[in-house]
C-alpha cells in the first residue's frame, strides 16, 4: 500500500502515474483488440452446446486475467494463483473484514510481491516486449520507478483491472438481456457498441462507492461542512443515476446525449486501466452476442453479497 498510486498524492503520484500511464495510453491498449476477440472467441469455443453455463468463471473471469498476465509478461497459466491473491487482498476493502481476513491478505501480499520480483529481476536481464520491461525502462526527468514501486504498481493494475472488469462483464450482459427484444441492435456499429458499454458502466458499475479524504474544509451543501481528514464516501452508484444529471435515470438508454458516468472516478485518480477496460468490454460483449444472439438467462441472476464492490454471483445463461 506505501506505493499504492490509489492512496498517494502529488508530486510522488505525478511521477508515478507518468511513468506507469505509458503502457496505457488508447494508442498501446488498440494494439491488443485482435488479441482479445481471439480470446473471447476461444472462450465462447469451450462453451458445451445444449447446456446452461455460468458466464462469470467460464467468460467474464478468464478473458482479463489472460490479458494482463500476458502484458506483465508473466505465465497465463499462473492465472488461478493470481486471482487467488488478488481476491485475498481485495478482501481487505470488502464490508465486514475481520482479523483473519487482513493476515490473509497480508500474507498473499507477501506471496504475491515475492513473485514479481522475481520477475522483475528476470526482465532486467532480459527485456521483452512486455509491462515489466516497460516499467523498468520508463524514465521521467532521469527518475525510474523502484522496485517497490514497481510491484506495487504491478499488484494494483492485476487487482484493479481484473475485479472490476469480471464485474462489469456480468452486469452488462444482465443489463442488456434484461432489455429483451433483439441485442444485435446494440451492436450494430463501432459507435454503437462503445454507447452500448458506456450505459452499462452508468446503469449498473461494478463499484459503487470510493472512499477519499478532504484535504481542507469545505461545504459540500449548505450547512454540511467537512473538515479536513475526514473521510468522504463518494457514491458513484448513485452519482450514475443522479435525476440532476441524467434524463430519466433508471432506463437503459446507450442513445442517450447526456452520457457522462463517473464509474471510472475523476480528476487526478481517474482510473489508468479505463481504456483497457472499454476495450475489453467493447469487445467481448459484442463478441458473445454475435455469436450467440439467443444468448438469455437460464435462471435469475443473483447478486453477491459484498459491499462496495457490486457483481454477480452466478450468470447462468442459455443459447
Amino acid at each position: 500500500e506505501a506505493n499504492s498510486m490509489l492512496d498517494l498524492e502529488p508530486p510522488v503520484h505525478t511521477r508515478l502515474r507518468t511513468l506507469v500511464n505509458r503502457a496505457f495510453v488508447s494508442r498501446q491498449v488498440e494494439r491488443l483488440r485482435a488479441r482479445v476477440e481471439a480470446l473471447a472467441n476461444e472462450l465462447i469455443d469451450r462453451f458445451e452446446p445444449g447446456k446452461a453455463v455460468d458466464l462469470l468463471p467460464a467468460f467474464a473471469a478468464p478473458l482479463p486475467i489472460t490479458i494482463i498476465a500476458e502484458m506483465l509478461g508473466v505465465p497465463v497459466e499462473m492465472g488461478p494463483q493470481l486471482l487467488d491473491w488478488s481476491h485475498q487482498m481485495v478482501a481487505m476493502y470488502m464490508h465486514g473484514r475481520t482479523r483473519a481476513i487482513e493476515e490473509t491478505a497480508n500474507r498473499a501480499a507477501r506471496e504475491f510481491a515475492d513473485f514479481l520480483r522475481g520477475y522483475v529481476t528476470e526482465r532486467r536481464r532480459n527485456p521483452g516486449d512486455d509491462l515489466l520491461s516497460l516499467l523498468i525502462s520508463a524514465q521521467e526527468d532521469g527518475e525510474r520507478l523502484s522496485e517497490d514501486e514497481m510491484v506495487s504498481s504491478a499488484i494494483l493494475l492485476l487487482n484493479a483491472g481484473h475485479e472490476a472488469t469480471v464485474h462489469q462483464t456480468g452486469n452488462a450482459v444482465r443489463s442488456i438481456l434484461m432489455q429483451g427484444g433483439d441485442v444485435s441492435r446494440f451492436f450494430g456499429s463501432p459507435e454503437a457498441t462503445a454507447a452500448t458499454v458506456e450505459e452499462c458502466l452508468r446503469f449498473d458499475a461494478p463499484l459503487h462507492m470510493f472512499a477519499r479524504y478532504a484535504y481542507q474544509e469545505i461545504e459540500v451543501a449548505p450547512g454540511i461542512v467537512v473538515q479536513p481528514g475526514e473521510t468522504i464516501g463518494l457514491l458513484l452508484g448513485m452519482a450514475n443515476h443522479d435525476p440532476r444529471a441524467f434524463a430519466d435515470p433508471l432506463a437503459f438508454r446507450p442513445d442517450r446525449a447526456d452520457q457522462k458516468n463517473v464509474s471510472f472516478g475523476a480528476g487526478i485518480h481517474f482510473c489508468i486501466g479505463a481504456p483497457l477496460a472499454r476495450l475489453e468490454l467493447q469487445v467481448s460483449l459484442k463478441t458473445l452476442f454475435e455469436r450467440h444472439p439467443k444468448l438469455h438467462l437460464a435462471e435469475e441472476a443473483r447478486f453477491r453479497d459484498t459491499y462496495h464492490f457490486h457483481g454477480l454471483e452466478t450468470l447462468a445463461v442459455g443459447f
